[in-house]
């Protein structure tokens, strides 16, 4: 009886620790994919204000900027953001 219960206690442990080592991958998973989410949303972001950028450039000059003929001018704008 006593044997049966220190082997259950030590199945216990086992689990409790197979556990927690899954737990901290789960969540360290969690954090990368919330980092390359954060990566991601910024460079839409950055796409998205040199877009507005470039609507606003053709609002002030009232004329159509060409975004192709100005493509290095944008790619120093959206680094620079």
């Amino acid at each position: 009886m006593v044997d049966a219960e220190r082997r259950a206690a030590e199945i216990i442990e086992e689990a409790k620790k197979h556990a927690l080592v899954e737990a901290a991958g789960i969540v360290e998973a969690a954090r990368h994919e919330a980092a390359s989410e954060a990566i991601r949303l910024r460079d839409l972001l950055r796409d998205d204000v040199a877009g507005l950028a470039v609507k606003g450039a053709e609002q002030i000059l009232k004329r159509e900027v060409n975004a192709a003929a100005h493509a290095d001018l944008l790619t120093q704008l959206k680094a620079e953001l």
